[in-house]
This record gives C-alpha cells, structure tokens and sequence, in this order.
C-alpha cells in the first residue's frame, strides 16, 4: 500500500457500527457514580465489523479515507469519511453499461491516485464469468467523489504486442518500485478456471507494457489449496502491496473465498532483484492471518495508517456463516512490524469485542447519562 500524503489530520469518531446477529455495536464508557444524570465520557473505541460487504479498498487522501466498493455487481461507490472505522457518506461514481462486455460482474474495484489522477481498476465482464477482464476508469475530477469514465480495457494475455486472446483477471492493484509502476492481478492460464498471480509492466495507468509473469506456482502449500488437501486445485487471488523501508511484500488470499479457511500470504520481493522474475519472490511458509474458533473466511485485504501516520490498519472481510457462501462484512484491525521490518498481522479479532479507535481522534465524546438505549445498550447498565 502507497499512502497518497503523509497530512495529519483529526477524526470525530462517531461510528455507525454494523451489527452482527447476537452482538450489541456499542463503544466502553466511563461514568460518575455519583450522580444519575452524571456525563458519560466515552472512550474512543469501536467494533468490527464496520460495515457489510466484501473485498474493501481504502486509500488516505488529504485527511480523508475514500472507500471503493461494487455496489451490486452493476456499479461502484466510493464513500468519504473522516473516521476509518465509520464509511461516511456514499456516492455512486459509475454504473455499468446495460449491455457488452462491462455489464455484470463488476467485482472488488480499486481506487488509486496515479500521475495526478484518480483510476479505478475493476473486473467486470458480460455476465460469464469466463469472460471477466480488468478494466480502468479515469476519475472526472480531483474530487474522486466527482464520478468516473471508461478508460480502457487491460491486456492480461501472453501477446502484448498484438493483443490477442486476452486472459481471464480480476483483483488487480499498483506496485511502484524504483521508478516503476507494475500491474498485478488474478488471472487464469487459459480457459481452465484456475488462478495465479500475474506482474506486467505497466506503459502508463492504462496500458500493460510488457508480457505478463506468474509470480509462482498456487499449491506449494496444503493451506493454498480450497480444501486443503491434495485432491483440490490451489487459488492465490486478490495480491496487495505493502512496503516499508524499501521492503516489498505482496499480500495475497489463499484458498476458497466461501469457505471459513480462507486466508493471507505473503510473497516478498528478493533485495535488488527484478519483480518480473518468478524467482525474485520468495513465498513465506505459513499462512500470516487466518480463520479463528470465532471469525472465518478472512481475506481480501488492504492497508492504510491512522489518521496520525503512527499506526499501521489492515482492512479485510470476513464470513457471516461457517457455511459455504459469499456473505461478508468488512473489519479493522491495526497491525505492527518484527525489528527486521516484516509485517506481523497477528489473529482477527473476534466480532463485537471494543478496540481502540486509530490514533488521531478528537477529545473523547460526552453525552447526557439519562440517554438510554445508545446503540441498543442502557448507558446505566
């Protein structure tokens, strides 16, 4: 993740919590005893989840978080809020088409800002799955409130040169590194619905430049696989860049993103080796964040820091169910570094347990003790 400006900026934090069946959305407080109608203080804390859906994007921006999300597969909002842990108001910036190859399907956008401009990347295709293809939009403004155009379609294929036979992609991102900017994404081989992590070299934010390369194989480990067993296929999707102190780090979710053992990787860039060679990524052993006895299905992630810039936050969705589905809500969580600079993530905290807010936050909240019922919860309990 490449954080857009490094501008402080303060948040009230005032969340709209979701709420998940059996736990109550409500922030700790502290109160004076002393009086019945005694001023509650409440301490800057929230619960996960934040909000319903899947597959969030989120980019800091001039002291605002700017959410990216499909809204129902025909269209993508963006939401801007002061608060991480609050989405703020929403705003559709681009509906898909009625008909052609851009109609349906249109999953996981990403916002970025690129030379001066805000691009979109989605996949979407005509209704087939098969067909799906990543996608650019150009924002119509500095606003990315302001709306989004078609750009250009992106060539994940093998022939760049002439542009044939396109591939099947979804999920890509922005890695920039020495003065680079690369493409990553999922993508199928061919027509067998099997998924890998490509790299391209990008010609500029809309353009591939270069031949794509597979990062490496999906299935070295039983836990990338969708069962996690030898008689299942391996699925890497969804990469994510993370980068600190010249360390690059791809993020990518492993596994079936239906099933509770859905989880997290890493892959991490070789010291002064070329991200368009396989061998210059060296994939870790061990999954780095995982299903627990109480959350499941954790992937699909993102990073960004606290509005202060001291604190680092992962976005993720989890599963709703344990059963085989795609219903999900997103979470926040922070994460911290090893002393030789690698990203420890640590387990998801369970649904409904208080966390403290990102650092940054204005002076705590008071309201009237005698307001019962905040968030479904007596303040006098």
């Amino acid at each position: 993740m490449s954080y857009s400006d490094d501008t402080p900026a303060g948040v009230q934090i005032e969340p709209e919590p979701f709420t998940l069946p059996g736990h109550v959305a409500v922030r700790e407080e502290r109160s004076r005893p002393d009086s019945a109608r005694a001023d509650v203080t409440f301490a800057p804390t929230f619960m996960n989840p934040i909000a319903p859906g899947a597959d969030p994007c989120v980019v800091w921006h001039a002291g605002y978080y700017y959410w990216c999300a499909s809204e129902n597969d025909t269209a993508i909002s963006i939401t801007r809020s002061e608060q991480l842990t609050s989405r703020g108001d929403k705003v559709v910036v681009w509906r898909a088409p009625e008909s052609g190859p851009y109609s349906r399907e249109i999953w996981a956008p990403e916002l970025h800002r690129l030379d001066g401009k805000w691009y979109i990347y989605v996949a979407a295709s005509n209704g087939r799955n098969a067909n799906h293809r990543m996608i650019a939009l150009e924002g119509l403004s500095e606003d990315p409130m302001d709306g989004f155009q078609f750009k250009a379609e992106l060539y994940t294929g093998d022939d760049v040169g002439t542009q044939q036979r396109n591939c099947w992609a979804i999920d890509g991102t922005i890695l920039e590194h020495e003065g680079e900017r690369y493409f990553l994404w999922s993508g199928w081989e061919d027509h067998r619905d099997i998924q890998w992590l490509y790299i391209a070299r990008m010609e500029n934010p809309w353009t591939i430049g270069s031949a794509r390369v597979r990062m490496g194989a999906n299935d070295d480990y039983l836990w990338e696989r969708l069962d996690e067993t030898t008689a299942t296929r391996g699925l890497n999707e969804a990469p994510q860049v993370l980068t600190r102190n010249g360390k690059v780090f791809v993020v990518y979710s492993a596994s079936a993103s239906w099933e509770i053992t859905y989880k997290l990787g890493v892959l991490e860039l070789a010291p002064g080796r070329d991200p368009m060679k396989a061998s210059s990524w060296q994939k870790w052993s061990n999954p780095v964040f995982q299903a627990t006895r109480e959350t499941w299905g954790v992937g699909h992630c993102g990073f960004t820091r606290s509005p202060d810039g001291t604190e680092d936050w992962m976005v993720f969705h989890a599963k709703l169910e344990r059963t085989p589905n795609w219903k999900r809500a997103v979470h926040v969580q922070p994460f911290h570094w090893t002393a030789d600079g690698a990203p420890v993530f640590g387990d998801p905290i369970t649904a409904g347990r208080p966390l403290a807010c990102p650092r940054g936050n204005p002076e705590p909240i008071k309201v009237a003790h005698g307001l019962h019922g905040i968030h479904g919860i007596d303040p006098a309990d």
